[in-house]
């Protein structure tokens, strides 16, 4: 970007260019559209990436692992005369894409089901106590109990489930 500018100044000043630098500016909005397609690659691996949850982090290392891998060949061996550079942020793309899917599917999981499966089982009373003014025999009370027991058990077997 910095040769581009320079090259204008020169230009416009009527000072001759050299043919290099004359080449660069012809491509000028080529250049300008990868630069701003970079940048925005890696502000959304930087978004993705602060979408995990830490207890996730672990359990998603491979799959951050093989998105940087993806990004690697545009920190080292890429320049920007490259034939390549289409197919690459295609590539990184894809992969960005994956691995945002990815997740949201697992954050989704954790929230919708793990956490709200646990807030309902937290609610859930072991016990049956009789309301006020009410007696029972302990035959009675301990039948009331198993019946009350087994329906909350089917309740948090079919959450466990």
């Amino acid at each position: 970007m910095q040769l581009i500018r320079e090259a204008k100044c020169l230009d416009r000043q009527g000072i001759p260019i050299p043919e290099s630098a004359r080449i660069i500016l012809l491509q000028e909005e080529k250049f300008k559209m990868y630069y701003n397609e970079l940048l925005y690659v890696l502000k959304e691996y930087e978004r993705i990436i602060t979408k995990i949850k830490p207890i996730c982090k672990n359990l998603l290392t491979p799959h951050i692992n093989d998105m940087e891998l993806k990004l690697h060949p545009g920190m080292s061996t890429l320049t920007w005369t490259s034939m390549n550079i289409d197919s690459y942020l295609n590539h990184v793309h894809q992969g960005l894409n994956k691995l945002e899917q990815l997740i949201i599917n697992v954050n989704d999981i954790i929230e919708n089901r793990i956490e709200n499966n646990l807030r309902s089982i937290s609610k859930v009373s072991l016990v049956s106590l009789p309301h006020e003014n009410v007696t029972f025999t302990l035959e009675t009370f301990v039948s009331k109990q198993e019946e009350y027991i087994n329906d909350k058990r089917n309740f948090l077997t079919s959450k466990n489930v």
